[in-house]
């Protein structure tokens, strides 16, 4: 073990220090500053350095060994802990093959995540209360995990409270009860190229579904008015940040103009923000801009960890109580524990910290898909888990698929996104995020590179 002047890059925050501190020290662990079995400073030297009180680094120790990052012996120190013990983790079901197709949070071994999922679980079991979270609860979730949801959907710009949030047991579920309650004969507004789980929800609700073009900068307002003139379709969903599959970002100006258009057919908006709290510093949300006809749904499963599925509706006022009734009969009551853990990860930083790491790994797995697929032209956010890629005339999107899985590589077709049966684009969305490691996902980076052939344009970007 190695001793470790670590100093930390502390943030500027609103919240106490030692959370702070925790942070720092969770951001350089997965940096790679810090290295497993790393000997942290004492509590006093720390404490010089920060010219702090001994308090606070005790408290930031306490917490950073709550969440699982670090151990102390006595007489002996505090040392970062191995992040990679136990067995490797990745959510593909076939390891003889390397996926790179599902939008799946890039786990790896020993991942933070897990660690404090691990530490939580633990909590949990020594609680007294322990039998009031083995029941049932409340449709809509309880006061303070509303609330809880409230602050992280507040992270990423959107205005919400307590009486105006619904739990749900993620995103997707969310999706089936915000259409639930606005489905009409008229049927549903998508992207041309969507997140299949709308199609699918859609189609269960029967409810007939209407296109809407995308550009380069997110769905065009144009074709909004067009497709509202032409059909009776009343409720628009959409990703306006992080879009599934193509990473775009909208601007605020066709934010803005899409709301005009929005309010002038009197257009319902659902908002997915799944994929948004990994843009750092996205435009306003639809629901800041029509508050009062924006339904936004959020989640904990993408931008946090893939087992806590709980999800946050943040919806206008009026339908609250309805959609508690939807929560009712389409679960009854979500699950008390994780909604506690969420509750509680939310509340402490815990969720925001995790929130950063998967960023940053993110970001690693685009840097090297930048390197590994230069002179293949494609989309990508900088932080996205995935990228979108438009396959040159002369080939097909699909016989790449098949090549490439005969050679033990998964590839996501354009056709599962495609809200008009049988006009895909010839294009991939290639996961970034499913593979159990970098050097994984370089192999399958690098089969896909050999198979794309000729050398094209360098690839396209997105701020």
């Amino acid at each position: 073990m190695s001793h470790s002047n670590w100093k930390p890059r502390l943030k500027r925050s609103e919240g106490p220090l030692y959370g702070t501190l925790v942070d720092a020290l969770a951001a350089d662990i997965s940096a790679g500053r810090l290295r497993a079995g790393d000997r942290l400073p004492t509590h006093r030297e720390l404490a010089s350095t920060l010219g702090t009180s001994l308090g606070t680094v005790t408290r930031a120790y306490a917490e950073a060994e709550r969440r699982g990052l670090i151990w102390s012996q006595v007489g002996n120190g505090t040392f970062v802990r191995n992040l990679r013990d136990g067995d490797r983790y990745t959510p593909q079901l076939d390891r003889t093959r390397i996926d790179l197709g599902p939008t799946a949070v890039p786990i790896v071994p020993g991942d933070m995540g897990h660690l404090a999922f691990a530490a939580a679980l633990q909590r949990l079991s020594e609680r007294a209360d322990l039998g009031a979270l083995s029941g049932y609860q409340a449709h809509a979730g309880t006061e303070a995990q509303r609330a809880a949801g409230a602050r992280w959907l507040e992270l990423a710009g959107v205005p919400a409270t307590s009486e105006n949030v619904i739990v749900s047991s993620g995103a997707q579920h969310a999706t089936l009860m915000v259409l639930s309650l606005l489905a009409n004969p008229g049927g549903l507004l998508v992207e041309d190229v969507t997140y299949p789980g709308v199609l699918a929800a859609a189609e269960w609700l029967r409810l007939p579904t209407h296109p809407v073009t995308l550009d380069a900068e997110g769905l065009v307002p144009e074709a909004l008015a067009e497709a509202c003139r032409k059909s009776k379709a009343r409720v628009l969903y959409c990703t306006p940040t992080n879009h599934n599959p193509t990473t775009v970002v909208m601007p605020l100006k066709r934010r803005q103009a899409l709301v005009e258009v929005c309010r002038k057919f009197d257009v319902t908006l659902i908002e997915n923000g799944a994929l948004a709290p990994l843009v750092a510093k996205a435009p306003a949300p639809l629901a800041a801009l029509a508050p009062e006809r924006t339904y936004h749904l959020g989640s904990l499963s993408k931008a946090v960890l893939p087992a806590l599925r709980v999800g946050y509706i943040r919806a206008p006022a009026p339908s609250s109580q309805t959609l508690e009734h939807a929560a009712a009969a389409t679960v009854w009551s979500g699950s008390p524990l994780l909604n506690e853990l969420a509750t509680q990860w939310v509340t402490d930083g815990t969720a925001e910290s995790l929130r950063d790491a998967r960023r940053a790994e993110a970001t690693a797995r685009q840097s090297l898909a930048a390197k590994v697929l230069k002179g293949h032209p494609y989309v990508a956010h900088p932080s996205a888990y995935f990228l979108w890629m438009p396959i040159p005339e002369q080939r097909r999107a699909t016989e790449l698929v098949e090549a490439a899985a005969a050679r033990d590589v998964l590839l996501g077709p354009a056709h599962l996104f495609a809200a008009r049966p049988g006009q895909a684009p010839n294009a991939l969305r290639v996961s970034l995020g499913a593979a159990g490691s970098r050097e994984e996902l370089e192999r399958g980076l690098k089969t896909l590179a050999e198979l794309l052939g000729a050398t094209s344009p360098a690839p396209r970007r997105l701020a």
